[in-house]
């Protein structure tokens, strides 16, 4: 089997063992490490010279990346993206902490929900997912489950059966789950309104395109999904704004600071307009 074929089952990785028994002989092995086609970790485990840093960095820990490591490796939005987390390889492995910042939160497996033992670099995106409901705050969990369903990575039915076994916290996260959220930052909002008793709909098509959050039948809430927002998608978004406003909405438009650092200011904004009764036809 091509050397390229078995190193992507792993992200790049794969055991010397492993190579072995795809037909790769130790000479093979050896000459591919002296080109620097491959780089050694340890005894046992090689991999190609390109994987990414925090990869590169678990697998040196004698871990896997795992919680919201793994879910930003594997494309799902997670809150908290500069953090680093990790999951011991094996149940008895001694984790080899390097001392480098930011510092690794290690977490452990009593029991997984799916058998991913065999995965070398990042663990699976369920065990991911269980990692993240126990050590997220809530609607951060909620927003990179929410990501997990938009991705098609898997089903909020599939969540719901995970959820009736697993329990506990994982299974609040999973109560506030949406196929219909459109951004990290909109499942963060549509969670926080849901805890102050506000009801919204997401995505409604107003006006011929999908709005956001919609309260009662006039109050929108536009949220631009990233810290760097391209501005000729922000010019167009402020002119469908003005659009909505000539129909009669009231239109709020809120930015990632607004969601993750300034959360009291952007709530007290929406109760004042609420207040006023702007969710009314």
């Amino acid at each position: 089997m091509d050397l390229h074929a078995i190193l992507a089952r792993n992200h790049g990785f794969a055991t010397r063992a492993g190579l072995r028994r795809s037909g790769l002989s130790d000479h093979r092995i050896r000459a591919e490490l002296a080109a620097g086609r491959l780089v050694a970790f340890g005894r046992d485990l090689v991999a190609r010279p390109t994987v990414p840093a925090a990869l590169r960095r678990a697998v040196a820990m004698k871990c896997r990346v795992g919680c919201v490591t793994a879910a930003k490796a594997m494309g799902m939005w997670v809150l908290d993206a500069d953090a680093f987390h990790v999951i011991a390889r094996t149940r008895g492995t001694h984790v080899a902490h390097d001392g480098r910042l930011p510092g690794a939160t290690v977490h452990w497996s009593p029991s997984p929900l799916e058998p991913d033992g065999d995965r070398l670099a990042i663990e699976s995106g369920r065990n991911a997912l269980a990692h993240i409901a126990d050590c997220q705050p809530v609607d951060a969990a909620v927003a990179t489950f929410d990501s997990a369903v938009r991705s098609g990575f898997i089903s909020v039915e599939e969540l719901r059966r995970l959820a009736a076994i697993r329990g506990g916290r994982f299974a609040e996260v999973v109560a506030l789950c949406s196929a219909r959220s459109d951004s990290g930052l909109e499942s963060l909002t549509r969670v926080r309104l849901v805890w102050v008793g506000i009801a919204c709909r997401e995505q409604v098509v107003i006006d011929g395109h999908p709005v956001d959050l919609l309260i009662g039948d006039r109050l929108i809430i536009q949220l631009d999904g990233g810290q760097h927002a391209d501005r000729v998608q922000l010019a167009r978004d402020r002119r469908q704004d003005r659009r909505l406003r000539r129909m009669g909405y009231t239109v709020l438009r809120f930015g990632y600071a607004d969601v993750v650092f300034n959360w009291d200011r952007t709530w007290a904004e929406i109760r004042a307009h609420l207040a006023q009764r702007a969710h009314l036809a």
